[in-house]
């Protein structure tokens, strides 16, 4: 039986807080997180620390993970919202993959990237040029893959021209991305059951959800072949540029309670995620 990888998101879990986390205690969350046994923690973003001041310290932060990288099995992912973004992630050996953020809605790609998607098509050509150069690799995200709040014509053809799109820009590995929490658990189904038999190169999911309906769709995604998914603590987290709204990420708790109790493997350690569960109370709980 094939074991679902977990990838947790502090990034996004405290890219919409208001106040300030300070680095320090960022690193020392994202340490414990990586005793848990998590294929990947998605740690930071280099972004413009104007539109997302949280981010401000992305240097910093990765570069006090060096140590905690070399000594665990877990990768590190940022993200990268333009070639500059991948520029700077550059000069960090010890990051594994980049993120890119790809919309499926032409607003979105507008409001989280300033680009239309041909300049954002041309520009993730870019980054993927010095993806290989520097051996990362390269995951590529279609966001608001499963609709959007903007009253766009909206269609499952559209997430598969995307995802050719991301194929031929030369995406490593694609994350189907419900930005908005607006994928119902059918929606989940029709769309991982599309990326199982159109998707030329690993996939997994970033949804956010309610935390009730978390479990659920997580199964959901994994019944139609999702191996890969992504989720935050607490359900912390949303995109600021989305819409007025917030809507967090999968909760790990509840992914990996429903999990268990389907039977599924995973290999997270559930004592050192007990704690980093507190550390998120105790980290994240102050400021959100």
């Amino acid at each position: 039986m094939t074991t679902i990888s977990i990838v947790e998101c502090p990034r996004d879990a405290w890219q919409g807080f208001h106040d300030f986390i300070p680095t320090a205690e960022k690193i020392k969350h994202i340490k414990r997180l990586m005793d848990c046994g998590f294929h990947t923690i998605d740690a930071g973003s280099f972004v413009s620390p104007r539109a997302m001041p949280q981010m401000a310290d992305a240097h910093e932060l990765f570069s006090a993970l060096e140590e905690a990288r070399e000594k665990s099995d877990t990768q590190l992912l940022s993200i990268v919202a333009s070639e500059g973004g991948a520029r700077r992630a550059a000069e960090f050996n010890h990051i594994d993959a980049w993120g890119y953020p790809f919309s499926v809605s032409e607003i979105f790609q507008e409001r989280n990237s300033r680009k239309t998607i041909p300049k954002a098509i041309e520009d993730l050509k870019r980054v993927k040029d010095l993806a290989s150069k520097s051996n990362v690799e390269l995951v590529v995200y279609l966001s608001m893959a499963f609709g959007n709040p903007y009253g766009e014509a909206y269609h499952t053809d559209l997430v598969l021209e995307r995802l050719e799109q991301a194929l031929l820009c030369g995406g490593d590995i694609i994350s189907l991305s419900d930005t908005t929490g607006q994928g119902s658990t059918e929606k989940v189904v029709e769309l991982c059951t599309l990326m199982s038999h159109y998707s030329a190169v690993p996939w997994g999911a970033h949804m956010h959800s309610t935390y009730e309906d978390a479990g659920e769709k997580a199964l959901a995604a994994v019944s139609a072949g999702c191996k890969r998914i992504d989720t935050a603590l607490k359900g912390y987290g949303g995109c600021p540029f989305a819409s007025d709204q917030l809507i967090g990420n999968m909760p790990t708790e509840k992914v990996l309670s429903a999990l268990t109790h389907a039977s599924l493997p995973h290999v997270l350690n559930p004592l050192e995620v007990e704690s980093a569960y507190n550390s998120a109370l105790e980290v994240l709980g102050r400021y959100s």
